[in-house]
């Protein structure tokens, strides 16, 4: 299935490669330490995964539709979807809503933000205009409950990278995309102001030779450049056409290369 979330970076046109990593029949967990969208579990649907990020309200929002999602639908069923009203939500601070409220907060802003990003400002408020959509927006309501059927089959953390990383075992199948920190390009940042940068893709690095080492098999994308390649050197690296998303308006959009690097065989 389609993930229920936008995100700005989701690797969901490049699907169709990265599902060729994937093995119907393997007996281990799929794992997943940036999750984001997660497109990729839902598109493979595997039935044990591990999915985490250091993001707390995209993983409370997992959660809570996880456990509740006819309450999640009938509160988000009742919002007007308009410009007004999505500042209304967003002025609100999720620390003062039920868990149930910041879900439905969660997926309407998420919807109508502008290109799916997430961004806060120092005091960890989301802060993403509105995004004008170019066609009359529809929530999917019987993909929110598939979602969270899929999500039984998956532990959520809101954790560090590492932490998730530790827990996998040999025959598992790791899948990380993290949050792209390039030295003298402009690389859409996404999260908080003390997330994933420049400074963690040594400990990345470090986490990938642990998982060689355990038998664990991961598939890491991240942008063309130098960090890339530094961080992937050693394993079999293929460079993979995409368009970034997050560029700005849709006129602004263009081309770009991502390296796509594993310690296993693909599978044609």
């Amino acid at each position: 299935m389609k993930s229920p979330i936008r995100w700005a970076g989701s690797k969901r046109a490049l699907l169709p490669i990265l599902k060729r990593y994937w093995v119907d029949d393997r007996s281990g967990k799929y794992i997943e330490p940036f999750c984001g969208s997660a497109c990729l579990y839902f598109d493979l649907e595997p039935s044990r995964a591990i999915l985490g990020d250091i993001n707390s309200e995209l993983i409370t929002a997992y959660k809570v539709l996880r456990k509740s999602p006819s309450k999640v639908v009938e509160l988000l069923s009742a919002y007007p979807i308009n410009r007004d009203y999505y500042y209304e939500l967003r002025a609100l601070k999720a620390e003062t809503l039920s868990e149930i409220e910041q879900t439905a907060r969660f997926l309407f802003l998420n919807r109508l933000c502008f290109n799916g990003i997430y961004r806060t400002n120092l005091s960890g408020q989301f802060n993403v205009p509105f995004g004008k959509p170019k066609r009359e927006v529809q929530f999917d309501f019987d993909a929110l409950a598939k979602a969270s059927t899929l999500l039984k089959r998956a532990s959520l953390q809101n954790s560090d990278f590492a932490l998730v990383l530790d827990q996998a075992q040999k025959g598992d199948f790791v899948y990380l995309d993290p949050p792209y920190a390039v030295a003298k390009r402009r690389v859409f940042s996404q999260y908080y102001p003390e997330s994933f940068a420049e400074q963690d893709l040594q400990r990345l690095r470090a986490c990938l030779k642990k998982l060689d080492r355990r038998g664990v098999h991961f598939v890491v994308s991240y942008a063309d450049s130098r960090e890339g390649r530094e961080l992937v050197a050693g394993w079999k690296c293929r460079r993979v056409r995409t368009r970034r998303n997050v560029a700005g308006f849709a006129d602004n959009r263009r081309n770009a290369y991502e390296l796509m690097a594993t310690n296993q065989e693909l599978h044609e």
